[in-house]
Parts: structure tokens; C-alpha cells; sequence
């Protein structure tokens, strides 16, 4: 039979070691038995003063107080492939497009926005393909994801350009498995920005999709997979498409962007960019949804245990308004987490259900 218990927080969340099992008391204090076991884990001024209480039974869960408001971790995935070096309407300038390639148009904007946000984000870099015109992938990162780390991804940008295949499967794959081994308790992101349909596969490309020779099979089917095995792995997936807007590929990238858990609102589910500017609003975006309504569960749930349910001012909330970020935290989405930060919602609770 399984047992459960909630965590309750305001940015954040937290529950108690216990020797034994314990029972819910009052606001202010836990019970053990029959003796009180006091508990002062208060905002600071200025965040509404609201108390935090939690219950659980201790075959479950040995944890101890941790704030949620930690800076998540996100790996911009970068596609270096051959087709970046086209302007955003996929034309091949006779003499290079220089500052008009997408390539240009993203490295750009990322140099100009990073800066602005480095304090809250810790920001990585990983690019595909990692040598060119092949469809190989590192399994390390070329910059770990760190606070205040502006500086060393543009330095590192400013030495790389386009001109490799499209391994996306296989990017993807190894991106996850090296988010795996940080230690860190931030959740983890991956930011995918690519231009075009998945390549180094086994299937025929579908009409219009130019390869460019270098990978002339396509993987639309695994790289749609693969988002989703990735999400379920703990790292959730947002999904930019660099000037592929009613292009070929668009429905593979929509679909990638709902497995990944976080698709736009509208249509398509990707971040589709068009012009510098939508780059600069989607990283923007993106910053702000995982900066501000993200709830950590600390130490993370093991294998017992699972999260069943989120809750606001006691009112449970639709699946469709948070997203499980692996086995470390909830995300509010949509107007849920717009009315955490408008302050209409007050109160969040976690629900875990410990299996066994």
C-alpha cells in the first residue's frame, strides 16, 4: 500500500529527518510522538511571511530544509550543421551571408543576451556535431553549465562555426547523459536550437528536405523518440527552430517540443524563429519559465517514490499546469505559474506517494 506525504512552500521546499514516523501538527511545529519538534523555515521579509509544514512517514523519505530558489541549469544544444550558414528564408548567399546567416543570428543574439541574464541561469554549451561534416557527438559538454558563464560560452563561439551534419538523436542522447553526472541541485534543462529535420538516420528524407550531402539520411522518428526518452530521463526539453517556420520538418520539431514537456503556446508547439529579435524574446521566455515557478524536492525521489499531484491554496491543479521535471521537482506552466507570480496563488503542494 502506498503512503504519501506534502510538501508545502512558498519558492520553497522541504521535509524533516526522522528517526521515526511522525504525525501532522500544528503550523509552527511538527509532532513526534508526542513531543513537539519545532520547525522555523519562514520567508524572508517580503515574501508574504507564509510557514511551511510537511508530513511524511519516515520509511519513505530522510531529507532535510532546502530552499527551491536555486539557478537551473540549461544546456543550450547548438546546431553547427551546414544549413546555418543560409539566411533565415534557407537561401544560400553567393558569397556567404554573413551576418545574416542563421548562424551569425543566433551566435549574436546569445552574445548580447547571455550577460543579461548569467546571475540567474547557470548557462552551458554543448554543439553538434562536434567535428565537421560528420555525424558524431562529444559526450562532454564545451562549457559546463555554471553561474556568470557569458563570457567563456562567447569566447568559445567565437571560435566555432557551422558546417557539420544534423545528428540530433545522438545530441540529444548525450546531452542527457552528461547532465546526468552533475552533482549539483539545480533542475536541468536542455535548449535545443537547431534549423532543420534531424539527419544521420536510416530513413529516406521526406521531399524538400535538403541534406546537403552530408548526412542524406533522415531520423524525424528517433529524434521525436528520443525527446521524449530524454524528458523522462529528468531533462525536459524546450525546442527552437531556426528559420523553419512552414518548412520542412516543422510538424517533427512541433512534436519534438511536446515531448519534451515544454511546447509553446501556439501553434507551431516549437519556438519558431523567423527574425533576431524572436531569438532574443524565445531565450527570454525561457529564462523566466524556469527561473520563477520551479519547486525542488530535495535529495531528489528514489525509485520509492513518486509525485502524484500538485496543489494550489488546496485546490489540486490539471496535469496540463505543471510538468514533472524528473524525479527532482514540479514546474507550474501556463497560468498557473503566471498567477504564482502575480501572487494569486499563495500556496503550493507537492504530493508525493511512497510506493511499497
Amino acid at each position: 500500500m502506498g503512503r504519501s506525504f506534502c510538501v508545502v512552500s512558498w519558492l520553497l521546499v522541504a521535509t524533516v529527518p526522522m528517526a521515526c514516523s511522525f504525525h501532522r501538527a500544528s503550523d509552527d511545529s511538527l509532532g513526534l510522538g508526542d513531543a513537539a519538534l519545532g520547525l522555523d523555515v519562514g520567508l524572508p521579509p517580503g515574501d508574504g511571511g507564509q510557514a511551511f509544514q510537511a508530513d511524511a512517514n519516515v520509511t519513505c523519505v530522510r531529507t532535510s530544509p532546502m530552499t527551491a530558489n536555486v539557478p537551473p541549469d540549461i544546456l543550450i544544444l547548438l546546431d553547427r550543421s551546414g544549413s546555418m550558414n543560409e539566411d533565415l528564408n534557407g537561401t544560400m548567399c553567393p558569397n556567404g551571408c554573413g551576418a545574416n546567416s542563421k548562424w551569425s543570428i543566433a551566435t549574436t543574439t546569445l552574445k548580447s543576451f547571455l550577460p543579461t541574464v548569467e546571475g540567474i541561469v547557470n548557462w552551458g554549451l554543448k554543439l553538434f556535431a562536434t567535428p565537421d561534416n560528420v555525424c558524431i557527438v562529444s559526450s562532454t559538454a564545451e562549457i559546463p553549465p555554471q553561474i556568470n558563464n557569458a563570457a567563456a560560452i562567447n569566447a568559445r563561439l567565437m571560435t566555432t562555426d557551422a558546417g557539420s551534419s544534423t545528428p540530433t538523436t545522438v545530441a540529444l542522447m548525450n546531452a542527457a547523459t552528461y547532465l546526468k553526472t552533475l552533482a549539483d541541485s539545480s533542475p536541468k534543462f536542455i535548449l535545443l536550437a537547431t534549423d532543420g529535420v534531424p539527419t544521420c538516420g536510416t530513413a529516406a528524407c521526406a521531399p524538400g528536405v535538403n541534406s546537403t550531402g552530408m548526412a542524406d539520411q533522415c531520423d524525424d522518428a528517433n529524434a521525436i523518440a528520443m525527446v521524449k526518452t530524454v524528458h523522462d530521463m529528468g531533462f525536459p526539453t524546450f525546442v527552437l527552430g531556426i528559420g523553419t517556420s512552414q518548412a520542412p520538418g516543422d510538424g517533427t520539431l512541433s512534436q519534438m517540443a511536446i515531448n519534451g514537456g515544454y511546447p509553446r503556446n501556439g501553434t507551431p508547439a516549437y519556438y519558431p524563429i523567423d527574425k533576431a529579435q524572436d531569438l532574443q524574446d524565445a531565450f527570454q521566455t525561457i529564462t523566466g519559465m524556469v527561473s520563477s515557478c520551479f519547486y525542488t524536492i530535495s535529495p531528489a525521489l528514489t525509485d520509492g517514490q513518486r509525485l502524484t499531484g500538485v496543489k494550489a491554496d488546496g485546490v489540486a491543479l490539471s496535469p496540463s499546469d505543471y510538468t514533472i521535471s524528473g524525479n527532482s521537482g514540479v514546474q507550474l506552466i501556463g497560468q498557473a505559474c503566471d498567477d504564482v507570480t502575480s501572487g494569486k496563488i499563495k500556496r503550493i503542494d507537492v504530493q508525493v506517494d511512497c510506493i511499497g
